[in-house]
């Protein structure tokens, strides 16, 4: 396992997102969680990715890049995350609004 993907327990969005990625996760690289993240309480809609090697949280745009890194189906999308739009959009969807890099 690389990566611990932490979602609120009661945001549908989050459970949809988290359930696309689960059936993506075919190497095992990846473990979905509802509980509470070492960096405390999610807002509603809000997703975070721990580095299980280095205990580090991430959100936003770093978040969905380390997915990528983790789940080779996402591979593609990485390519398109060069123009910022894109890399916003990706923000946007695991931050619940917030940009964090």
């Amino acid at each position: 396992m690389k990566i611990v993907v932490y979602r609120h327990p009661d945001c549908a969005r989050c459970a949809r997102i988290c359930a696309v990625l689960r059936g993506l996760n075919w190497l095992g690289r990846a473990r979905f969680s509802d509980a509470t993240p070492p960096s405390g309480p999610l807002r509603l809609g809000e997703v975070v990715v721990e580095d299980a090697l280095s205990g580090r949280i991430f959100r936003g745009y770093a978040a969905f890049a380390l997915i990528a890194r983790a789940i080779p189906a996402y591979w593609p999308l990485r390519l398109l995350c060069v123009f910022p739009a894109v890399r916003r959009h990706f923000a946007r969807q695991l931050s619940a609004g917030t940009l964090e890099s």
